[in-house]
């Protein structure tokens, strides 16, 4: 099944408060639209000019009107008969969780397969290609239409509900996968075959697919038997599109959510219509000059008694306005979508109409959306990061280019104004490796890669009739260097067209591509492609990344410290880390709704604090709540970041510290100080890729904790550790599932833990493998524990030391006493860490408790001072750093 527009979107989005226009009377009589707003006489005559001269512009040309050509051999009554009425109940799946009835193998979420150009009214399972349903539902569909052409299911021929291959009323088959509309019941399960496909097949391919494959056509050609046929679906369409209203004639995870939208959910029905009013607004012109299109439109109406008679250009151009145009701004429910695509997508409704009549109303909602879309250190702030996140970015990438056509001033006025800067290097400054972005939220799957940038997407010519309505953001980019002076811009293009200027810009509309090229190449020759990106945080968005190295020793250490918001999870002060070409510690992604729906037990487990690399208190998740970043430091060797976040638990102390620190080019270590006060039992979650876990002490199978048995984690072994002069110690041996390495290298994660007072217990978690499979997995985890009276204090301590083969760069770590100027010793909170490297060298880390809470003495917070007896350091710092050689000579230190 094609994946819909807003196929990862969930059931929350963030709330907009705008003062919508009053739309009563947008369309007056007679209508005021009188030429295309985003599709000039001059900029399709550039378009043309285009095609004519370059050979990638042409190929495109020829892919649209090759797309188009299924369209164009229909006659009209065809065309007009192939938008459909809502008297079928639509279904978002055939079944989420479902399988096939034939071969009984496991067709979840959108897997079934639907080519509605080549089997009308079917789908196909992916695992056998049987096709649902099995009887005739063209025949009975016919059967069924009413005086207006719409199917009415109380007049259709149910004689015709038969499995077409077994016409015996006595085969045992001869109800096998039949569907009336309602779906195919066999005992408890139905599959809603017909259901799903009116949405993904018949709505978005034959109707939606025909309308802009038909608009683009007439764009490159000037043939105006495009503009002709497209207009025929358009206006149909247009007769239908109010009655439909997904809330309540539609299921989502076999059941009524109350998720609103036309015939698609709320998040299609966005795109798709802002895909209408624009695909309207390219044949317009052409249609209002089309006298046959009038008459045939016109005999329709009277045929099958239609309330507007379309007796001329003037009733059919209102019939569209008012029901593509004007009911979704009537009805801005049913285009309620994610932010900020609803006023996107009102914005185009109210510019096509007319750009001259509504463009200070449109001016004013643009601000007002990029002010709010960009409040966020540039984005929204909603979560999923590589999803909602960037779906947000997207959009205004979009935004600003479309109207930067109306407009062209539009782009150079925005930029600036609304830190759109900030906005587009977003996700280049939380994009690791290249390869990963952190799974912050609602996005991606476990260890999985994102080689892409994913705040705009860059779409190659030659492609399809997208290139059409879809603004070139290779153009945009290059605009925005030109604005800014970022070279990282260019440098993203120029990655995005496979490090090469060829066929640079992929714009169709473009304004001399040839000097752009050879501008690009410039840019390139003098300030390189490589980017050059630095440690950053961004304190409103609550994440922190720590970089070092480079190429392919880069590593990236991240902490997230906040919890909640929309898509997000209660997952405040988590961890992570990508090094040697893998995610080694990842988050869980995008929750698998495919067991059961957002409700179900699977997908519960993604959101719960528990399932996260962070410290669950009293065994319960989070609250919603943010924290702040209270010390930060850069150096050649050192990257240390604290976040402090108390109200997440509800605490009087929540604080992680995390530092990155460089053993050589290729080999680095993190530290992990976790400083938590609050309630009577401390439990901290650590988990990394696949792998098998080897612990440096025997195990003992006990019972799954009470309090977590709700979670989906299993296995809990703990770790019987009688060895006080050396800290536990935890090796992941790590299993390159996906085959992301090159063959025979082996990476491990070792971990030592230094907590003071704590168990250790080794567990499994569950793991669904993707969004669209039932395949699953089981990692290995570890819980650290403590537990002690309200308010039971804990500081977790740990080192993690990831490395190639089997010789760790660490050799040792060992906790050291912190004394104060009194000669009195610092408490648990104060952390002094001595790190033996392999080759001798030795790594003092001292991390001072400044908030203490409890006021516990010595208290730092007067003293200003520690001193570390064995090495013989004073520091007045709050983190500290030294190392010394090999000879015990001290050759770097960091305050």
């Amino acid at each position: 099944m094609v994946k819909p527009l807003g196929w990862i979107l969930a059931m929350a989005f963030i709330v907009m408060n705008f003062n919508w226009l009053e739309v009563a009377n947008l369309t007056p009589d007679p209508p005021i639209k009188t030429h295309s707003t985003f599709f000039s006489a001059e900029r399709i005559q550039r378009l043309r000019q285009n095609i004519a001269r370059y050979g990638w512009a042409k190929e495109t040309a020829q892919r649209i009107v090759k797309g188009a050509e299924f369209w164009r051999q229909m006659s009209d009554d065809e065309l007009w008969s192939l938008m459909f009425g809502p008297t079928i109940t639509r279904s978002w799946h055939v079944w989420s969780n479902g399988f096939c009835p034939a071969c009984k193998k496991p067709v979840p979420m959108y897997n079934w397969r639907i080519d509605a150009l080549r089997h009308r009214w079917k789908v196909q399972c992916p695992n056998c290609g049987k096709l649902f349903p099995t009887n005739d539902f063209a025949a009975f569909y016919r059967s069924g239409l009413n005086e207006q052409g719409v199917f009415d299911p109380k007049h259709a021929d149910r004689s015709l509900l038969f499995n077409s291959e077994h016409p015996d009323p006595n085969d045992p088959l001869h109800k096998f996968g039949v569907d009336d509309g309602e779906g195919y019941e066999e005992g408890e399960n139905r599959w809603r075959f017909i259901g799903a496909y009116l949405i993904y097949g018949q709505w978005k391919q034959l109707v939606l697919g025909g309308i802009k494959n038909l608009a683009a056509a007439y764009l490159v050609t000037g043939d105006k038997v495009y503009a002709h046929k497209a207009g025929i679906l358009l206006d149909r369409v247009a007769d239908l599109y109010p009655q439909f209203d997904f809330r309540t004639q539609a299921l989502v995870y076999e059941r009524h959510l109350g998720s609103n939208g036309y015939v698609s959910i709320w998040h299609d029905a966005c795109e798709e219509t802002r895909l209408l009013a624009l695909a309207y607004d390219a044949v317009f012109e052409a249609l209002k000059d089309d006298p046959e299109f009038v008459q045939f439109l016109h005999r329709k109406a009277l045929k099958h008694r239609l309330s507007n008679p379309k007796a001329n250009f003037a009733d059919i151009q209102r019939n569209i306005e008012e029901g593509i145009l004007c009911d979704p701004l009537r009805n801005e429910h049913k285009i309620y979508s994610n932010f900020p695509r609803t006023p996107f997508t009102k914005s185009v409704l109210l510019a096509v109409l007319s750009w001259e009549q509504n463009r200070d109303e449109v001016t004013k909602l643009l601000d007002e959306t990029l002010q709010k879309a960009t409040a966020v250190d540039g984005v929204t702030g909603e979560k999923g990061l590589a999803g909602y996140a960037a779906y947000a970015t997207r959009a205004i990438a979009e935004m600003v280019a479309l109207f930067d056509v109306a407009d062209p001033k539009f782009l150079h006025q925005v930029v600036d104004k609304f830190q759109l800067h900030s906005t587009f290097h977003f996700h280049l400054d939380t994009w690791a490796l290249q390869q990963y972005y952190p799974n912050i939220g609602d996005a991606g799957a476990f260890a999985r890669k994102v080689t892409q940038y994913v705040g705009a997407p860059f779409a190659k010519l030659p492609a399809d009739a997208d290139a059409i309505f879809v603004p070139s953001n290779f153009t945009l980019f290059w605009q925005l260097y030109q604005l800014t002076g970022d070279a990282d811009f260019v440098r993203l293009i120029f990655r995005a067209n496979g490090n090469s200027v060829e066929g640079f810009p992929h714009d169709l509309f473009a304004k001399d591509p040839e000097t752009m090229q050879r501008k690009l190449a410039q840019v390139i020759a003098e300030q390189g492609a490589e980017f050059q990106l630095k440690s950053v945080n961004k304190p409103r968005w609550c994440l922190a990344i720590l970089r070092s190295g480079k190429g392919e020793n880069e590593r990236v250490v991240w902490l997230d410290y906040d919890s909640g918001g929309g898509h997000g999870h209660f997952d405040g002060m988590n961890l992570g880390m990508f090094a040697f070409g893998l995610d080694l510690m990842p988050d869980f992604g995008y929750p698998p709704v495919q067991f059961g729906g957002w409700d179900s037990p699977k997908a519960r487990w993604y959101f719960m604090t528990v399932a996260h690399n962070t410290v669950a208190v009293d065994g319960k998740s989070q609250t919603r709540g943010s924290g702040t970043v209270t010390f930060w430091h850069e150096s050649e060797t050192v990257k240390v970041a604290r976040a402090s976040a108390p109200n997440l638990i509800g605490g009087q102390q929540y604080e992680r510290t995390i530092a990155l620190v460089d053993i050589d080019e290729r080999n680095f270590y993190v530290v992990d100080i976790f400083r938590v006060i609050g309630g009577t039992k401390h439990d901290k979650f650590v988990h990394s890729h696949f792998a098998y876990v080897k612990a440096n002490a025997e195990t003992q199978p006990v019972k799954v904790p009470s309090d977590y048995a709700d979670t989906q984690m299993r296995n809990f072994a703990k770790v019987i550790w009688t060895n006080n002069r050396s800290p536990l110690q935890i090796d992941w041996l790590i299993e390159d599932r996906y085959g992301y390495l090159t063959k025979g290298k082996r990476l491990r994660l070792r971990y030592f833990d230094l907590t003071e007072g704590a168990q250790a217990f080794l567990c499994e978690g569950w793991i669904a493998l993707g969004i669209n499979t039932t395949d699953d997995a089981w990692i290995p985890r570890l819980m650290v524990r403590r537990e002690g009276e309200q308010p039971l204090a804990s500081t977790f301590v740990a080192i993690l030391v990831p490395f190639e083969g089997d010789d760790a760069p660490i050799k040792e770590v060992r906790r050291l006493k912190l004394r104060a100027p009194d000669g009195s010793f610092y408490s648990d909170g104060n952390v002094a860490l001595e790190i033996v490297h392999a080759d001798g060298r030795k790594d003092l880390v001292i991390a001072m408790d400044e908030e203490n809470p409890l006021s516990r003495e010595p208290d730092f917070r007067k003293w200003r001072k520690a001193e570390q007896p064995d090495w013989q350091i004073r520091t007045k710092a709050p983190f500290y750093f030294a190392r010394k050689d090999a000879k015990g000579h001290t050759i770097r230190g960091d305050f």
